[in-house]
């Protein structure tokens, strides 16, 4: 029965439910040498001035977030290996948005960086300049 009510609600909202019936993403702090271990794509979701301002994660991908669409289109080949999606914002409110409108539209793990680059700068990571 459970399982009929997630597909059901996957029908009609176009999220996708995992074990527990939670979304399929997941909204949590990671430091940037877990985000790396985990294989992930990296991906800071945030505008160039802000990145220029604060600086970014080595390695991260670049990626201002505007579409669902347009932002599959541009990393969903690197997903296509099935690596977990990580996102990043300046406080992590843009990444839960962001991986609300996705989730449900990859088979990939999302994780959305609770307290984003804020938080990260915070705990030590020393950033660099974007580019």
């Amino acid at each position: 029965m459970i399982g009929g009510a997630a597909a059901a609600l996957a029908a009609v909202t176009g999220v996708s439910l995992i074990a527990g019936g939670k979304p399929g993403f997941e909204q949590r702090f990671m430091t940037v040498d877990e985000m790396k271990a985990t294989g992930g794509l990296i991906v800071d979701i945030r505008t160039p001035p802000e990145w220029a301002e604060t600086g970014v994660i080595d390695e991260a991908v670049l990626l201002t977030f505007t579409d669902p669409d347009r932002f599959l289109a541009q990393v969903g080949p690197a997903l296509a290996d099935g690596r977990d999606l990580i996102l990043v914002c300046r406080s992590g409110n843009r990444t839960r948005a962001a991986a609300q409108a996705l989730a449900g539209r990859i088979p990939n793990r999302i994780v959305s960086v609770d307290g984003g680059m804020k938080r990260v700068i915070a705990g030590g990571y020393r950033t660099v300049a974007p580019g």
